[in-house]
C-alpha cells in the first residue's frame, strides 16, 4: 500500500472517528436531527474512502494489464517458442516412430532363429538320451553326428545373427537421451506459459471453482453477459474502448 494510500485511509478514519464521538454525544443529549446529520456524515466518509480504494486499486490493475501486454517474452512465447516446442514434439514422435520400427524389425529378425535353435536343441537331447542309454544303432550315431557337426556351424551364425539383432534393438533406444531434452524444455516452456496465465489470473482477480454447474437448456444465454470490445456499427456505444481511453478515464476521476 502506498504513503499516499495510507494517508488517504488515516485521514478517513480520524474523520470517521471524530463524526462517531460527536454521534455519541448528541446521542446522549436526545438530539435526533444532529444523530441523523452525524450519520448521513459518516456514512458519507465510508463511501468517500471505499471509492477512493476502487479507484486506486483500477488505476494499478490498468497499468499491471498494460505492462503485462506490452511483455516482449509473451511475442517470443507465442511467435517463436510455442511452434518450435510443437515441432519438437513431433520431431520426439518420429523419434519413437522409428525406434519402435527398429525395435520390432530386429525382434521379428531374431525370434525365428531363436525358435529353430530351441527345436534343434530339443531334438538333438532327445537323440543324445538314446545315445546314453545305448538304444541307438550304428547308422543312428553317425546321422545324430552329422546332425551336430551342422548344429555347431549353424548355432555359432545364429548366435551372431542374435547378438547382432540385440544390439540393433539397444541401438534403437539412443533416442532416449535426445528426446528427454527436448520434452524436458517442452516442459520449461508450458511451465512457463502456465506461470504467466497464473499471473494474469491473479491480476485481474479471477477465481476458478474445481466444478462448474451444467446448464440444463441449451444454448442458454446469461442473465448478465460480458460487455466485449465496442464493434462498428453495433450499439453500447457508451462503452470505453482503447487503452488511451481507459487512462484518460482513469485520469478524469482522479486516479
Amino acid at each position: 500500500m502506498s504513503t499516499e494510500t495510507i494517508a488517504v485511509n488515516a485521514g478517513a478514519s480520524e474523520d470517521i472517528l471524530a463524526h462517531a464521538e460527536a454521534l455519541v454525544r448528541e446521542i446522549q443529549a436526545g438530539n435526533e436531527v444532529q444523530v441523523t446529520n452525524l450519520l448521513n456524515l459518516i456514512n458519507t466518509a465510508r463511501e468517500e474512502g471505499i471509492y477512493h480504494e476502487v479507484g486506486k486499486m483500477t488505476r494499478q490493475l490498468h497499468d499491471a494489464l498494460n505492462s503485462f501486454t506490452r511483455e516482449t517474452r509473451l511475442d517470443e512465447l507465442t511467435e517463436d517458442e510455442i511452434p518450435d516446442a510443437r515441432a519438437r514434439l513431433r520431431h520426439v514422435i518420429t523419434l519413437t516412430q522409428k525406434s519402435a520400427d527398429r525395435s520390432l524389425s530386429a525382434v521379428e529378425n531374431t525370434l525365428p532363429k531363436c525358435d529353430q535353435l530351441s527345436e534343434r536343441i530339443t531334438k538333438l537331447g532327445s537323440s543324445w538320451q538314446d545315445f546314453k542309454h545305448r538304444e541307438m544303432s550304428i547308422d543312428q550315431f553317425r546321422a545324430l553326428s552329422v546332425e551336430l557337426e551342422a548344429f555347431f556351424t549353424d548355432a555359432e551364425q545364429d548366435t551372431v545373427d542374435i547378438r547382432s539383432g540385440l544390439n540393433e534393438i539397444m541401438m534403437a533406444q539412443d533416442f532416449q537421451d535426445l528426446t528427454g531434452q527436448i520434452i524436458t524444455r517442452v516442459i520449461e516452456l508450458v511451465e512457463e506459459v502456465e506461470g504467466n496465465l497464473v499471473e494474469l489470473i491473479r491480476l485481474t482477480g479471477t477465481k476458478f471453482s474445481g466444478t462448474e454447474e451444467k446448464d440444463s437448456g441449451k444454448d442458454k444465454k446469461p442473465d448478465i453477459e460480458a460487455a466485449g470490445p465496442a464493434i462498428p456499427g453495433v450499439g453500447k456505444s457508451d462503452l470505453v474502448s482503447g487503452q488511451d481511453e481507459v487512462d484518460d478515464l482513469l485520469s478524469s476521476l482522479g486516479f
